[in-house]
């Protein structure tokens, strides 16, 4: 049936091992997907991918199988051979979700039976992941023009991270949208995290009433509990705000207590998201400020990232700065042109830690442009030129030299993107700077 489809396509995408953000995504994130794929079916021979074309979508098999044929050069001449067969469970074009690339081998039906197919566009897959950057953010709220002229504001006190606090006002503030009105600032959240102390909750309670601030906490520690309580019923004085707060755990586990007959552990810190969702944030992010800043754009964030990759066009960079997205790490990425000044920011001395310079050799250069350049109908080009590309990788080696002297330096001609990015994240362990980043994320390749 289809339903009994569309849980082994799921769980498929679950175990998909060269996508982690699927592994990572919350479960109302993957339904989305699922929502999103389209079921297809192909006759035997019936292809998915030619030799030259875009990628923009990955397809997961139900039934049948699929053969992969690539292009065997035999001096002048051409032969193709069946490189693999994919059967259920398989899938293929994972990358196109990510960045454009062309498919370097045909795809099609194989034997006598018709292939059942699942498809996710990469305009899909963003959509959802775009969503769910919003929501980590905060959300959009738009609210009536009431509000516009006097802004509110929700203090998120918590003795824990105040993800769980943080995440219900937000899912309050989408019960007053308006589509009406696009102030999405109406309404300021400022979080307080791991409270500790008496005195730490009387500053908040004053900020509060000198703001006129609404007060959602998730306190389960002694102390601030009851400091909290200690503020509520402190009297108004003339001229003074009075102290508005929610509590969002008291109900719950009042009810909780009365129902299991058992008193509840105070020590016991409040914290809704696992280490499985924290990951999954760290890679949506990471997937996120990557696309943002791919091709050389917005240098100004550059001192955000936790990688900058350097390189000619073409060379691998976008690959493998996605690649290394999904295991949470924000990556930056540039290419270098011969005869083109790059942003003055490739050479702040803060930030010289953070690059990794990409070499390629000159024939594989020219294959991967070739390739590309075919995409857009044009088979000669000077920019794909063989000639071109000797030049450019002289160059880039002059250039490395003179500009980036300490720039650690991999040849990414034939290495796969895993391969490089384990030489990468090896490097990553040695450099200053992302010490954050690398702590988070485990990689086999490393270890």
């Amino acid at each position: 049936s289809i339903r009994d489809a569309r849980e082994a396509i799921r769980q498929c995408l679950r175990e998909n091992r060269t996508m982690p953000v699927l592994q990572a995504l919350p479960e109302d994130s993957l339904q989305q997907i699922l929502d999103k794929m389209t079921r297809m079916e192909l006759k035997p021979g019936e292809h998915i991918f030619r030799k030259g074309e875009p990628v923009d979508a990955v397809y997961v098999v139900e039934s049948g199988e699929l053969s992969v044929v690539k292009p065997l050069r035999q001096g002048e001449e051409e032969e193709a051979f069946e490189a693999t067969a994919l059967g259920p469970g398989s899938y293929i074009g994972e990358l196109g979700l990510f960045y454009d690339r062309t498919c370097m081998e045909d795809v099609c039906v194989r034997g006598e039976e018709t292939a059942a197919l699942w498809r996710l566009r990469r305009t899909d897959f963003f959509d959802i992941i775009d969503r769910l950057e919003e929501e980590i953010e905060g959300g959009e709220c738009q609210l009536p023009e009431i509000l516009d002229r006097e802004p509110a504001s929700v203090f998120v006190v918590s003795d824990g991270s105040g993800y769980s606090a943080g995440g219900a006002v937000n899912l309050a503030l989408k019960q007053f949208e308006n589509q009406e009105t696009k102030n999405c600032d109406t309404v300021s959240i400022t979080s307080f995290p791991y409270i500790r102390y008496k005195g730490e909750i009387q500053e908040v309670a004053k900020r509060a009433r000198q703001d006129n601030a609404l007060i959602v906490y998730t306190l389960m520690r002694k102390e601030p509990r009851q400091a909290m309580l200690e503020e509520l019923n402190t009297p108004v004085r003339e001229g003074e705000n009075p102290l508005r707060a929610v509590d969002l755990w008291e109900p719950l586990l009042a009810s909780m207590e009365d129902l299991l007959g058992i008193p509840r552990n105070t020590e016991v810190r409040a914290t809704m998201r696992s280490r499985l969702s924290e990951e999954c944030i760290n890679m949506v992010e990471a997937i996120e400020f990557t696309r943002k800043l791919d091709d050389g754009r917005q240098p100004e964030l550059w001192n955000e990232a936790d990688l900058i990759l350097i390189g000619l066009s073409r060379s691998g960079k976008t690959p493998l700065a996605f690649f290394l997205a999904q295991r949470g790490f924000k990556v930056a990425n540039y290419p270098v042109i011969p005869d083109e000044d790059p942003p003055e920011q490739l050479f702040d001395p803060s930030l010289q830690s953070k690059c990794v310079a990409l070499t390629i050799q000159a024939q594989r250069l020219h294959a991967v442009r070739s390739a590309r350049m075919s995409d857009y109908g044009s088979s000669k080009s000077t920019y794909s030129s063989l000639d071109n590309c000797r030049k450019e990788v002289n160059w880039l080696k002059t250039f490395y030299m003179r500009k980036g002297p300490r720039w650690p330096v991999i040849d990414t001609t034939n290495g796969g993107v895993e391969e490089t990015a384990a030489k990468v994240l090896k490097i990553l362990q040695r450099l200053k700077g992302v010490e954050k980043a690398t702590g988070q994320f485990a990689n086999p390749s490393i270890e």
